[in-house]
């Protein structure tokens, strides 16, 4: 595996454990950008080890076509709209209560495990190669 990928993977855990430590002060604004953020690198780190540098976008569904689109299942694209979704709602909330009602500690909860596991099919991915 490339040193560019190994970083990218690195870079990922961090946000992973960002958005973990958000939870635990409930701050859904910290989750939600460190889950995209976990996300976004893992594919970079995919797209790295088989294509070269990376492309800089932050659209999660389009960088995913580029690096494992033939691999995504429904739910896969699904939970990563969610995610750009959140994302951007999260960058530019127009009322933070409704922000933090829609994307409350419960939801942010089910979403760090929901990412978890795209994180770690995605890192076998990159295991087979």
């Amino acid at each position: 595996m490339k040193e560019a990928t190994k970083n990218w993977l690195k870079i990922a855990v961090k946000d992973l454990k960002l958005a973990e430590a958000s939870l635990t002060i409930e701050e859904p604004l910290g989750v939600i950008f460190h889950l995209h953020a976990a996300v976004e690198k893992t594919l970079k780190a995919i797209y790295e080890e088989n294509n070269g540098n990376p492309p800089y976008i932050h659209d999660l569904k389009k960088l995913a076509v580029e690096t494992v689109q033939d691999k995504l299942k429904e739910k896969d694209f699904k939970l990563l709209n969610l995610i750009d979704k959140a994302f951007i709602d999260s960058r530019y909330p127009k009322n933070i209560e409704e922000f933090e009602y829609e994307y409350n500690i419960k939801s942010c909860n089910e979403l760090i495990i929901e990412v978890k596991e795209l994180i770690k099919w995605l890192r076998s991915l990159l295991e087979k190669n």
